[in-house]
């Protein structure tokens, strides 16, 4: 798909209609609007930001607040209620005037009242088992503790000491005799509680010589009586506490039954503040109502029938100024749709670039199953992803993760049954039939040996690891070429045409030289015959090119280095060709590991443990091949982002366009039906 044309559209109308003007081009989601405050001459006569929008953002903040905490009290569901779950479709009419409930409105006060009086007494419920447990710890100080204070004559204090502190203490109290020491109830080996008594005259500095030992003093601040006295009050007050927690938590579970309204309140006033802050990118003047936007030139006829229905709107088509970088809006198919969440990652396409989420597609969806390398995971995982699929879409989601990973699951069947892949099963073990496709895969390059070691292992031998560097090869000759038609439809011509031959022909005179040398032994062509020497050909008048284009922009000794910058990048090729090769350790290391979860389970099983070693056993093929999958479609996905990312688009793409962002509001809770009502 090609990148869609658009138009810059101004559009005018009477005060009293830009509400329902803003709520008609947000209904269509088509309309990309231009910030008029940050133009001239706008700048200075825009609309602030109206209280109204403060109003709404503040309260959205202790609604979403609110949801938060009320899901925290639902009733539990089973994982058949949840899966059954159907997200609730409502109009953009029946949101607007749902804003509007007064009567919901109080409902949602009262239960922010309630979820705020629960989380206090939360908090003193939490204060008072600190104190129970406190107290506890003290109980047998049978003394009041408001007793535990400096007198006239006398003072009493009480702490902790572990250890050999506690034998110091001992010791200073044998040496000092206005001073006494009594070991209470209750203490542990580790740590005594002690209550001593000095004194006036020596008590401060006896004090500080117990903290210079590690006697921890306690401060039993305002207390008063007793320390069974205070617990017993103290666990009356946390009855108490507990008994209005309850009451607290079920309104609260009987407001958390009012979620799906709530949720739906809170997407309403998310609309309302949208098309609020929509109207602040316009010029407003008393009378009249201006704002400015892209369109599709393919939606501008239906815009302005829906607009016209409004009365007193004109709209008009303008000229983009000459800095104005318009928008750059795609439309794909139903196959490509999921690789844009691929390229956005990436970057915007510009008005130049082609639309990449077709050209990716097919490389992506190949590599990813290559990675995989196993039929068995392909069938699991394209399972999954269609499961995943029909449950979001069921609730209005985002499914392009699933549609992805739906089309990586089926790559992977087709590239695991010439791999010869089977949830691990060694390919020696396979039926005939089903060790066909491999032979098949391993006959198309020359020098296939049976007896291979990886072929014992896996479907294939290092035959497998020669195709996956020559897809590599097709896929970045792929983006030379596009590069090449790129330049040609600017306008570059000779310049172009030069340029990318150059990089043509060292890919072509450099590949199949190192190839046939280094790893086919001269299977390809007689390494003594005329085809070496025309490959070499083929490298060095595509070097000399790319020396002469890369330096054309210098001066002088310039382009001598820029040249030979730019020749230099033939080894940064090789480089990208030699990643390519991660897709075949990917799939190796995969297959190794599911061979590896097969061995492990079957010894398990001839221990002879009765039924033990079978459960087991099933435990470890169940759980083993289930993390091999994620482990594979998680490495999987990221490996092959990666060579599209770096090795692909550097060849041919900029990603540096602006996106296509219409007024279109995204509900979290809800489905908005299309249409304006």
């Amino acid at each position: 798909m090609a990148l869609d044309s658009v138009k810059k559209i101004s559009v005018i109308c009477h005060a009293v209609h830009r509400q329902q003007l803003i709520r008609t081009i947000e209904a269509s989601g088509c309309v990309h609007l231009i910030d008029l405050t940050e133009k001239e001459p706008f700048k200075k006569i825009y609309e602030p930001v109206s209280e109204r929008s403060e109003e709404i953002s503040q309260y959205l903040v202790t609604l979403d607040k609110l949801i938060n905490f009320l899901e925290t009290m639902e009733p539990s569901r089973s994982l058949k209620e949840k899966l059954s779950e159907i997200t609730p479709f409502y109009s953009r009419d029946d949101l607007w005037k749902l804003k509007d409930d007064e009567e919901l409105k109080h409902k949602v006060e009262q239960a922010w009242k309630n979820s705020i009086e629960l989380a206090e007494i939360e908090k003193d419920r939490k204060e008072l088992e600190q104190e129970i447990g406190f107290l506890s710890f003290w109980r047998s100080l049978s003394v009041p503790v408001e007793s535990l204070k400096e007198r006239k004559t006398f003072t009493i204090t009480t702490g902790t000491a572990e250890g050999e502190v506690i034998s110091r203490i001992k010791s200073m109290v044998l040496e000092q005799e206005l001073m006494d020491i009594t070991i209470l109830e209750g203490s542990s080996a580790s740590t005594e509680k002690l209550l001593i008594i000095f004194h006036s005259s020596i008590a401060s500095e006896e004090l500080r010589k117990l903290r210079e030992t590690g006697f921890q003093p306690i401060d039993f601040g305002d207390r008063k009586g007793t320390v069974e006295e205070l617990l017993l009050k103290t666990k009356e007050n946390l009855e108490k506490t507990w008994k209005e927690e309850n009451r607290l938590g079920e309104k609260a579970v009987l407001f958390s039954i009012e979620l799906p309204v709530f949720r739906a309140f809170r997407d309403a006033l998310g609309l309302a503040l949208l098309i609020d802050d929509a109207k602040t990118h316009a010029q407003k003047s008393r009378k009249t109502f201006l704002f400015q936007a892209w369109i599709r030139e393919k939606d501008l006829t239906n815009l302005k029938t829906e607009l016209e229905k409004l009365g007193e709107v004109e709209t008009f088509e303008l000229e983009p100024e000459e800095d104005e970088i318009p928008p750059s809006p795609v439309t794909e198919n139903a196959i490509t749709q999921p690789y844009t969440m691929l390229t956005e990652m990436f970057g915007q396409p510009t008005r130049k670039d082609p639309d990449p989420a077709p050209i990716i597609a097919p490389f992506f969806a190949l590599f990813f199953g290559i990675c995989i390398g196993d039929a068995g995971y392909g069938l699991f995982l394209a399972l999954g992803a269609l499961t995943g699929w029909y449950l979001v879409s069921r609730r209005g989601g985002n499914t392009k993760l699933f549609q992805l990973l739906f089309q990586g699951g089926i790559a992977s069947i087709l590239v695991g049954v010439f791999l010869g892949g089977w949830f691990g099963i060694e390919f020696t073990s396979l039926p005939a039939i089903l060790q066909k496709p491999a032979n098949i895969l391993n006959s198309l390059v020359p020098g296939y040996q049976s007896g291979n070691e990886i072929r014992e292992t896996f479907g294939v031998s290092k035959q497998f690891l020669y195709l996956t560097l020559a897809l590599g090869l097709v896929q970045l000759t792929t983006g030379v070429i596009i590069n090449l038609v790129k330049r040609l439809k600017a306008g570059e011509n000779w310049s172009a045409i030069l340029d990318q031959s150059g990089w043509l022909l060292a890919l072509f005179g450099l590949f199949p030289w190192l190839f046939n040398h280094y790893l086919l032994d001269g299977m390809l062509y007689d390494l003594s015959g005329p085809m070496d020497r025309i490959f070499i050909y083929l490298l060095l008048v595509g070097a000399i090119l790319i020396f002469i284009m890369g330096g054309r922009a210098g001066k002088g000794f310039g382009k001598i280095g820029l040249g030979a910058y730019a020749a230099y990048g033939i080894v940064n090729l090789l480089g990208d060709v030699l990643s390519y090769s991660r897709l075949f350790a990917l799939a190796l290391s995969s297959a190794i590991i599911a061979q590896v979860i097969n061995q492990i389970s079957g010894m398990l099983v001839e221990l002879g443990i009765p039924v033990v070693g079978i459960v087991l056993a099933a435990l470890v093929i169940i759980g083993g091949h289930l993390f091999n999958i994620f482990m594979a479609v998680l490495s999987g996905y990221i490996h092959t982002a990666r060579l599209q990312f770096v090795e692909f688009f550097s060849k041919f793409y900029d990603g540096t366009g602006v996106p296509f962002e219409p007024l279109k509001y995204e509900p979290r809770f809800i489905n908005i039906r299309k249409g304006v009502s």
